[in-house]
Formats: structure tokens, C-alpha cells, sequence
């Protein structure tokens, strides 16, 4: 490696006040770490973890409108068109992260033609993230929201 691309991934720690940055490409490997920062290890996933489902499974699972994958729910859109956090741009968002929702509860609408429709919840639960922006186009079957399901 040149010292000058050296230098550009330096500039680009400092630019974003990162402490770590782990390159690799191929065959090669670059760690950068900057002097008396502390890490904390990022838990592994163990397999024992994961539970093991069936490919008939996972393919009846993938034709659901909400999936559960243990204590966790994914909430899908079940229709294409615009996702919005509100009813209305100046409005309160229907929920956020950390909301507890129960179910019938409003999460979401998806403009498709003109008509807004309403994506309520199926299951009670924590919204842990929402991964689409308000205001941006999503397709049929995309990942909405991640639920923590309430045992």
C-alpha cells in the first residue's frame, strides 16, 4: 500500500471521528485503530441461537405478512407505493422507536394511488427499528418495521 492511500483512509477516521476502521479487499487486510480508545467485543452469533427451521418453513414464513423469528417480528409492506411516518407532513409520527404498539394499532400508511392505506399492527409489541424513510417509495413484500413481540 502507497503511503498516500494510507494517508486518505486516516483522513477519512478523522472526518467521521471514527476509532476503528477495518479494511479488506481480496487478499489484503488494513486495521486502523486509534491509541487509548477502549473496545468492547460485539457478541458473537452462535449458532444454538438461530433456530433451525425447515426450507418448507422458511418458505411459508416468507409468504406471511408479519414473520416471527423467535421473540422478534418483522412486519412487511403488503402493498407498493409511498410509506409515511404520519398523516400528514406537520403531524405526530404513529409510532417510533422504543413505542409499544398493540394490535390494530396504526404504524405506518402506504400511499398507492391516491388512496392511503392504513398498516396496522398484527401483534403487540416494541418497535425496535423502522427501516424506511418517511416519504420514500417501498415495494411489495419490503421489511417495514422490526418488533419486539411482548411474551
Amino acid at each position: 500500500m502507497k503511503p498516500e492511500e494510507l494517508k486518505e483512509y486516516i483522513e477519512f477516521m478523522k472526518k467521521e471521528g471514527l476509532v476503528y476502521l477495518e479494511v479488506r479487499k481480496k487478499d489484503f487486510n488494513l486495521v486502523l485503530k486509534k491509541d487509548n480508545d477502549r473496545f468492547e467485543e460485539t457478541p458473537t452469533l452462535i449458532k444454538e441461537d438461530i433456530p433451525h427451521l425447515s426450507q418448507e418453513q422458511i418458505i411459508e414464513e416468507s409468504r406471511k405478512k408479519i414473520q416471527h423469528i423467535a421473540n422478534t417480528i418483522y412486519v412487511k409492506s403488503p402493498l407498493v407505493g409511498m410509506f409515511y411516518l404520519a398523516p400528514s407532513p406537520h403531524a405526530k409520527t404513529f409510532v417510533e422507536i422504543g413505542s409499544h404498539v398493540q394490535k390494530g394499532d396504526t404504524l405506518c400508511i402506504i400511499e398507492a394511488m391516491k388512496v392511503m392505506n392504513e398498516i396496522n399492527a398484527d401483534e403487540n409489541g416494541i418497535v425496535k427499528e423502522i427501516l424506511v424513510e418517511t416519504g420514500k417509495p417501498v415495494e411489495f413484500g419490503q421489511l417495514l418495521f422490526i418488533l419486539e413481540g411482548e411474551q
